[in-house]
């Protein structure tokens, strides 16, 4: 499977001052500074001898000697960074020189598994603010990494690979398709939107598009986390308000895993989207201010839509903290003709509407020396309609659609949060260890006007866990060799009632309060072979759910869903080519019961409800090669269930689950190339398709809802100077038309689009200007799942043209 990291090269940038353009200036920030080490702190010197260098050059890096390029089996698990880097000395025959009073209380994720000794220094050294340097044959030394625009850097937030649960694995040993995009791409792609799931879309091959509020990679649902927190709706999938909870300017990175995932089980079969919000990264207090705003060009009254996220954040010595927040303002969005638009703005609730979100991020560490690590993670969200609008069905392939002011949707609104209590500490007994309790809890208030009758539509999902891992070298298996073990407990709720908020009553249930526990036992084991890296894992999950009981329609006698469970495997190895392309397969399960709120609607009694989870199994090939200006890879998958869950829809009343065997298969591509200082191009690419058994025993060809037709993203940057950088981004849609004249729902032809976006960002005084625009050329059309869908239902354009602005300043 397919490992890809989407990270803008850290380029060292010179400012362009308010007074002119100071390129004598850009030309000497640009070739690096001194970083010299603090005073009555000599370098530490480990390993074999060799002179000291009389300097540290703070961003020059040495040309390959010959020891760089040797292979060497490394075994070094997460600990503290000096630590580590004595093991690595012993372990790779070098010389390592280094401040000691600056490494001193930094930490490393670790090392497993065959490298170079430059690889591996890199791998060693990620996430915590230094950087190596062959100064000669055998000797290294290791600096702290400082730009002009970031003094005092000295750890970054670390990437945890959610493919694995074994502590330590770098990206090259997981043998799965997982992208990481890196807070600074985020940023250079928020220059053309402000949605999170457009980000993915553009940066992450086999995502599909919004799909009834499921989110969806390679046709099947995928769990998303916020700081390792659940926060979708697997009970019954309905507003998608997952990838909307926090806002692109509080993310530090997202991580997808595509594919089925047996290491989290429950809920993920298509993948795990995980975003992070920032930590600490300094020891000077650090300032961040954002200013957004963007708007409709061709309707600008009404389309306003402008935000300020404001952070703090300090390294107090064994305590850090980052607190931030944000305050905006969205308005209205337009279609090319300057008529409403569908827009889910960051609501997701199917309706456009002008509303105030207001965001909170936080996260407070505590290294408690040997005894471990304390992480406290938490997010809040407000969003309140000032104005609700109503979807007024159109014609399908005729006319559209528009959107009414309803009355009483000001009323409307919704709360989040997320909490995340973490325990880390990487020797107990020769192990490491890592505790989570999590929980998190969504509510919404949809407030509508049907016939002159005020409904008020309510939905609550809720998380409680824990989430325990073990991770143990085997030091009698080859160098690298680790199992990870634990238990994972997860307790989610959903209900959803609407009321007569008339009379108070309730009118109908669109879901039932219905409660699932799984209790679910793993383990994972992780094999350096030579130039193999195998691995597997079992998992054990256990299910118990509950349903309240629920008088009138869409209601239920209550009591206890039957008990049921399932065992999912995965297996994978991952074959070095040679040190820049790699080979992988591997064999993963995954499991979904995302319908039981739906199956529970209308339900006569809980003891009716079918609760066997959907079980797939998916295979995947690929080859990936990463570079030093290019990174790659091609990757193809099949997966089959003989349950998988999909929905059964007319496209105006409530959705009824349904299983039937489902095949899906496809091709996923990545590039991203810099051919030198001022040029860089890339893309994604995915294809899909799939069929599925229908209730005669015939196959026929998956809807375009769940399998997307061809998507396409290329981009190319080019930065005249170090200071002006500029992208070009093509979106392509292909058509997809296997179904001729049916009129079933989710059959319907997707056209093919064509949309360009087009961005630039300026270093001007303390901070970054960026101004795009997205949809240059105003094209009018219509979403993949309005076209699927085949009815009226959502048969309105989308938005049109609108031009973005921004400065962000770090203080």
């Amino acid at each position: 499977m397919e490992i890809e990291r989407i990270s803008l090269r850290n380029r060292r940038r010179p400012r362009l001052g308010f007074r002119g353009l100071v390129l004598a200036g850009a030309a000497l920030v640009g070739l690096g500074t001194a970083g010299d080490a603090r005073a009555g702190a000599p370098p530490k010197r480990i390993g074999s001898g060799g002179a000291e260098p009389s300097g540290f050059a703070q961003l020059q890096l040495a040309q390959a000697q010959p020891i760089q390029a040797r292979a060497i089996e490394l075994a070094i698990p997460a600990q503290q960074l000096d630590t580590a880097l004595t093991v690595f000395a012993d372990q790779a025959n070098l010389r390592l020189l280094f401040p000691s009073e600056d490494v001193a209380g930094r930490r490393t994720q670790g090392l497993f598994g065959t490298h170079t000794p430059e690889q591996g220094l890199a791998l060693l050294l990620a996430g915590t603010g230094f950087h190596h340097r062959f100064v000669e044959t055998g000797t290294v030394t290791i600096e702290r990494t400082v730009t002009s625009q970031d003094p005092g850097v000295l750890q970054l937030a670390p990437v945890t690979i959610l493919g694995t649960r074994t502590a330590g694995v770098p990206l090259s040993n997981v043998p799965g398709s997982v992208t990481v995009v890196e807070r600074e791409e985020i940023r250079r792609e928020q220059a053309t939107t402000e949605r999170i799931e457009d980000i993915l879309s553009r940066r992450i091959p086999g995502f599909n598009p919004t799909n009834n509020g499921v989110r969806q990679i390679r046709g099947r649902t995928a769990q998303v986390f916020i700081n390792g927190v659940p926060v979708n709706e697997q009970l019954r999938a309905s507003s998608g308000s997952d990838l909307n909870l926090i806002s692109p300017d509080q993310l530090a990175g997202v991580e997808v895993s595509r594919g089925a995932n047996s290491a989290y089980g429950f809920g993920s079969p298509g993948g795990i989207i995980a975003l992070q919000t920032p930590r600490a990264e300094s020891e000077e207090l650090t300032l961040r201010t954002t200013v957004r705003e963007s708007l409709n060009p061709h309707r600008v009254g009404g389309s306003h839509q402008a935000s300020l996220y404001q952070s703090a954040s300090q390294i107090l010595g064994r305590f850090d903290y980052h607190v931030g927040g944000r305050i905006a303002y969205d308005g209205l969005e337009f279609d090319p003709d300057g008529d409403r638009a569908l827009g889910f703005n960051n609501t997701a609730l199917l309706s456009n509407g002008k509303e105030i979100p207001a965001n909170l991020d936080g996260s407070f560490g505590l290294d408690l020396g040997e005894s471990g690590r304390l992480r406290l993670t938490g997010t809040y969200g407000y969003v309140d309609f000032t104005e609700r609008y109503a979807i007024e069905p159109g014609i399908y392939r005729g006319s559209y659609g528009s959107l009414a002011l309803d009355p009483e949707g000001d009323q409307s609104f919704r709360r989040s949060r997320t909490l995340n209590l973490t325990y880390e500490n990487d020797d107990i007994a020769e192990s490491a260890l890592k505790l989570e309790v999590f929980t998190s809890k969504t509510y919404t208030e949809v407030h509508s006007t049907s016939e002159g009758t005020h409904f008020r539509d309510e939905q609550t999902n809720e998380y409680y866990g824990l989430r325990s891992a073990v991770t143990t070298p085997l030091a009698f298996m080859t160098d690298g060799s680790a199992v990870s073990y634990g238990l994972d407990i997860l307790r989610n709720r959903y209900f959803r009632p609407n009321f007569n908020a008339d009379t108070g009553t309730i009118s109908t249930f669109f879901s039932p309060d219905v409660t699932l526990d799984s209790y679910a036992p793993y383990a994972q084991l992780e094999v350096p072979v030579g130039d193999f890296r195998l691995s597997g894992g079992i998992r054990h999950e256990e299910y118990r759910g509950h349903v309240e009981t629920a008088q009138g329609s869409g209601g239920i006698t209550g009591g206890d869903i039957r008990d049921f469970g399932l065992t999912l495997y995965n297996a994978g190895v991952v074959y070095g080519l040679n040190e820049t392309m790699e080979l992988y397969t591997t064999l993963s399960q995954g499991a979904e019961i995302t319908q039981l709120g739906r199956a529970a609607r209308g339900a006569r009694s809980a003891e009716l409800i079918d609760p066997q989870p959907a079980k797939s199994n998916q295979y995947e090939f690929g080859l990936r090669g990463d570079g030093t200006d290019l990174r790659w890879g091609i990757a193809a998958f099949y997966t089959e269930s003989d349950l998988l869950s999909a929905l059964q829809c007319d496209g105006i009343n409530p959705c009824t689950p349904l299983r039937e065997p489902r095949e899906f298969w496809g091709l996923e591509g990545n590039a991203d190339w810099r051919s030198d200082e001022q040029w860089s191009v890339g893309g994604v690419l995915t294809w899909q398709d799939g069929v599925r058994e229908t209730s005669t025993g015939d196959k026929r060809r998956i809807g375009s809802r769940d399998v997307s037709p061809l998507l396409l993203t290329a981009y190319a940057d080019y930065s005249p100077y170090a200071w002006w950088r500029n992208r070009l981004q093509v979106s392509y849609r292909g058509t997809r038309d296997p179904f001729g004249v049916s009129t079933a729902f989710d059959e319907g032809r997707v056209d093919d689009l064509l949309l360009v976006n087009v961005s630039a960002g300026f270093d001007i005084g303390p901070g970054e200007l960026q101004v795009g625009v997205r949809n240059l050329f105003n094209t009018e059309y219509t979403s993949i799942q309005a076209e699927a869908g085949n009815n009226e239902f959502l048969w309105l354009p989308e938005q049109g043209m609108r031009v973005f602005a921004s400065y962000s300043v770090k203080w």
